[in-house]
């Protein structure tokens, strides 16, 4: 115990071993999706869903692990599902590229984290992006997710041109699973004064969907609950990473895509996860973050060596923070149990698409709250709104490039054809040069 109160500083910080170890726990069980879903998107992808699983595990719990010692955080990380989405049904169902080839498209956005981190440039970048375009892109990935999830788990037809066939066995399984995610996710109950809610609401929709589906005859049960042949099964994803077939100017707006979706992702994260346990400077400023940044970065890199999609700090990580972490010492044990969840891949291969697709309805849905902090203002909201639009009907890459060039367009006409002279009637030159870069996708 004096170990651990002398590495984490538990008394200063207000907390204890239990303390910490329960919020640990309940990052855990609210993250504990991307075991699911991680290896569901990535072998729709082509790859080997059980070596998926195993490298989610060991990456993210080694990873998180990290960050509790280097950082003294309560956050945790993994491969973030928006990433896995867009490498499965953006890049390699519709033939853009293979797993390999997009699996280097993040091992260079990952390299890019790690050099803007070692260097400290990440947080001045912040400065040169429109605020509404980095909102918007959450937003944007919130609703390709929806589309996606509604797709996958035939509550729609592709194109959306009626309501799935309600009939068959698994639409109505998906129908319960929606029911019951959205039950969990919103249920709250007062008890004297204090009000309550679900620990875990995600994960426990997806179990009770799951077993409802055995009795609908759905699922079907593994013959073992251990992993076997984790080994093999590992070394078909892990070294695949084609890094130079990724050096090609038509999939710099991906790379952008990959960059963009885990540096702003993080950052919001990080300052809103800093807001609850209190790290905050007078100035708004999070002095800690050049760390959790260069954690991040590392995690993307050796991620993508791994098989995995950008691995990013997770929102969820306020969870444990709410049930009292405030240390590094919670992330140790999120980690410790990730790393356990390897010897029982056959288990979580066993949920089903309708289990999973409403877990990824409800976080779309959380990543479209980032919309109330847009600015509605005339020339700012317009972009936005073409962005979320074009990643519904054409995708992530697209959708944020014609988001961009609306922006600049919008920008421009606004700034020559008005009185207005301020700084920000134009759109800045590190915007134009993003866009540019974005838009190569269109010509190339």
């Amino acid at each position: 115990m004096n170990l651990l109160e002398n590495r984490f500083g538990l008394k200063a910080a207000g907390t204890d071993v239990r303390t910490e170890t329960v919020a640990g726990i309940t990052t855990f069980a609210t993250m504990a999706y991307i075991l699911i879903l991680n290896p569901k998107f990535m072998g729709m992808a082509g790859m080997d869903p059980v070596g998926v699983l195993i490298t989610t595990a060991l990456i993210s719990g080694l990873v998180t692990i990290a960050m509790g010692i280097v950082s003294n955080l309560p956050f945790a990380l993994a491969p973030g599902i928006g990433s896995c989405v867009m490498i499965a049904t953006a890049i390699v169902i519709p033939g853009l590229a293979s797993w390999q080839t997009a699996l280097g498209m993040v091992l260079i956005s990952g390299i890019l984290f790690l050099l803007l981190s070692l260097f400290r440039l990440r947080e001045q970048i912040v400065m040169l992006i429109p605020k509404n375009i980095k909102i918007g892109i959450s937003a944007g990935l919130g609703v390709f997710i929806i589309r996606t999830a509604l797709i996958n788990a035939w509550l729609f037809t592709e194109g959306f041109k009626g309501f799935g066939d309600f009939s068959q066995p698994q639409v109505r399984l998906a129908a319960i699973g929606l029911v019951l995610a959205l039950l969990f996710s919103f249920l709250r109950v007062k008890v004297g004064e204090k009000t309550y809610q679900i620990r875990g609401a995600l994960l426990l929709s997806i179990i009770l969907t799951t077993v409802i589906g055995v009795f609908m005859g759905c699922v079907s049960l593994p013959e073992s609950i251990f992993t076997s042949g984790a080994l093999s099964s590992a070394k078909n994803v892990c070294f695949k990473a084609d890094l130079f077939g990724a050096l090609r100017l038509e999939y710099i707006s991906l790379i952008f895509a990959f960059f963009i979706s885990d540096f702003f992702g993080t950052l919001a994260t990080a300052l809103g996860l800093a807001g609850k346990v209190g790290m905050m400077d007078e100035d708004g400023n999070f002095p800690s973050i050049g760390k959790v940044f260069l954690v991040d970065a590392i995690g993307t890199v050796v991620g993508a060596f791994t098989g995995l999609a950008v691995v990013t700090t997770y929102v969820e990580s306020a969870s444990g923070v709410e049930s009292g972490g405030r240390t590094g010492l919670a992330s140790v044990v999120t980690g410790i149990m990730f790393l356990l969840c390897i010897a029982f891949a056959p288990v979580f291969l066993m949920i089903p698409d309708a289990a999973t697709a409403p877990v990824l309805i409800m976080i779309g849905i959380s990543m479209m709250q980032g919309l109330q902090n847009v600015d509605f203002s005339d020339c700012e909201w317009p972009p936005v709104a073409v962005m979320v639009i074009a990643m519904l009907f054409y995708g992530i890459s697209q959708g944020i490039a014609i988001g961009l060039f609306s922006y600049c367009v919008i920008k421009l006409a606004y700034g020559l054809f008005t009185d207005d002279r301020s700084e920000n009637a134009l759109p800045s030159l590190p915007t134009v040069i993003l866009t540019v870069l974005a838009c190569c996708q269109f010509v190339l």
